[in-house]
């Protein structure tokens, strides 16, 4: 196997204020499975308020699957609620399976703090 993943981060920043108004993240996993084949997890889609509407989700979405299939990626998946489907699927990916998760039970005590975008 080669190194275990790997982290990417793409933004759109509006150039006149130099804030950060759209991104998300890709992380490549290494799979022991499918000839050590590689995974693209896509997270943490997220637009400022009052910036939506403008296809930079789109855009993130876009930039971030074209970087899987650089990569390597054999496929790219995401977790979303049932009410964001519509717009991934719009995005050109396509509702499979069903998501299963365990909780830490300490994990209410740990809210990680959003980023104000």
């Amino acid at each position: 196997m080669q190194r275990a993943g790997s982290y990417f981060v793409a933004v759109i920043e509006d150039q006149e204020t130099g804030r950060i108004v759209a991104s998300g993240t890709l992380v490549v996993e290494q799979k022991f499975i499918r000839m050590c084949g590689r995974v693209g997890h896509i997270e943490d889609i997220v637009v400022a308020k009052g910036q939506q509407g403008k296809r930079f989700g789109f855009t993130i979405i876009k930039q971030l699957r074209e970087l899987a299939h650089a990569t390597g990626c054999y496929k790219s998946i995401l977790d979303c609620s049932e009410e964001n489907a519509p717009f991934y699927e719009k995005c050109g990916l396509e509702v499979k399976g069903l998501q299963m998760a365990v909780y830490s039970p300490d994990a209410a005590s740990k809210k990680t703090a959003t980023a104000n975008i």
